[in-house]
């Protein structure tokens, strides 16, 4: 059935794309009716994203900016954030904890995330001090948008991080060169500091313009950071073909709408962060579409070409938590894939700087 939708809205967009528009509202009419009353909920919702997102993209209306970050909140049930989120901080947290050894006395983790939190770091951070009592101190630095509306998240957090002896401190990034200027505002304060710089879900955001990913990666490797975790979403929704964009976009998010549906049995807060997404992926071409969603093979490339080379990472040493019970995580050629019923949606891999980290000095 999603398949028979799929294919409507392809039809769709190809009388779109060929200027018959009412033919193309007449289909949209039809299909629309159909799905309302034979498709899943998850199917559903998807189409009528997409069907959305074309109707835009049909008359010019700007679709809103994908939000770049998820609201930080401390009532961990009042919103939804798994699956992706948790996969997220517990693969980033196995990489680190991996990485980590005893000659590490001081931990910098430079997050790029799309929710500002630090309680993804507490736990991880505690457990280390207390079993093994060779970290001394802890920066955690949050490279993120401007969040005027939780000052007052920020303000305890900030408070609780003080109380537990570590540091906690974030710039703001507006744009790519806001980006280069934050990296480049760090440094290695000591040789027996581990540096880490953590991209969630964020990277992919910087491919809209050309030149962009490239020069962000240089300033990471000037960095001299020990490794670099990335955590990005498992799909090729970056083609310059809107059909095939919209084909592929449509089994992708009815994976995720079903995975959200099915688990949690509420209306997520990935639900509105994904039904932005999908209009972006769909009605923005150019610069404008800044929701370029490749696979792990295409970053593979990418990473590799700008003279990164990937540090295998090996089965997770923890149980899944119940939130991730109908998930998987597969180990696959060195890096980590979530999985709902095989089908792979998010991807992450651990990667360094052939060059070794360089010392600048200071307290």
């Amino acid at each position: 059935m999603a398949s028979l939708f799929s294919q409507g809205l392809v039809e769709c967009a190809k009388k779109i794309e060929g200027g018959k528009l009412d033919a193309a509202d007449s289909l949209l009419a039809v299909i629309q009716s159909l799905a309302s009353k034979e498709a899943s909920t998850s199917t559903w919702k998807v189409f009528k994203y997409c069907a959305e997102a074309l109707v835009r993209r049909t008359y010019g209306i700007r679709p809103p900016c994908p939000s770049p970050f998820i609201p930080s909140l401390y009532e961990p049930d009042e919103y939804k954030f798994d699956p992706l989120y948790t996969f997220s901080t517990i693969t980033s947290i196995h990489a680190i904890d991996d990485a980590l050894n005893s000659g590490n006395k001081r931990l910098h983790i430079i997050d790029f995330s799309i929710r500002v939190d630090f309680g993804r770091w507490e736990s991880f951070i505690d457990y280390h001090k207390t079993q093994y009592g060779s970290l001394q101190s802890v920066l955690i630095t949050s490279i993120a948008p401007k969040l005027s509306k939780h000052y007052d998240y920020l303000r305890q957090t900030g408070e609780r991080a003080r109380n537990k002896n570590m540091e906690l401190r974030q710039l703001i990034w507006n744009s790519p060169d806001d980006i280069v200027n934050c990296i480049s505002k760090l440094r290695r304060k000591r040789e027996d500091e581990m540096m880490v710089v953590n991209w969630d879900f964020i990277l992919h955001k910087l491919l809209a313009r050309d030149g962009e990913m490239e020069q962000v990666l240089s300033k990471v490797k000037d960095l001299g950071a020990d490794i670099m975790v990335i955590v990005e979403q498992e799909a090729n929704l970056n083609s310059p073909d809107l059909l095939k964009r919209l084909e592929q976009s449509f089994q992708y998010y009815s994976t995720i709408f079903e995975s959200l549906e099915k688990t949690y049995h509420t209306e997520a807060l990935w639900e509105i962060y994904f039904r932005r997404q999908i209009g972006n992926v769909v009605a923005c071409e150019g610069v404008d579409r800044v929701e370029r969603i490749d696979s792990f093979a295409q970053w593979q490339n990418r990473l590799s070409q700008a003279g990164f080379c990937p540090v295998p990472q090996h089965k997770l040493k923890i149980d899944l938590p119940l939130s991730l019970h109908e998930h998987g995580i597969e180990e696959e050629e060195g890096h980590l894939l979530l999985h709902w019923h095989s089908f792979p949606v998010a991807v992450a891999s651990v990667w360094k700087f052939t060059d070794p980290p360089q010392f600048s000095g200071g307290e």
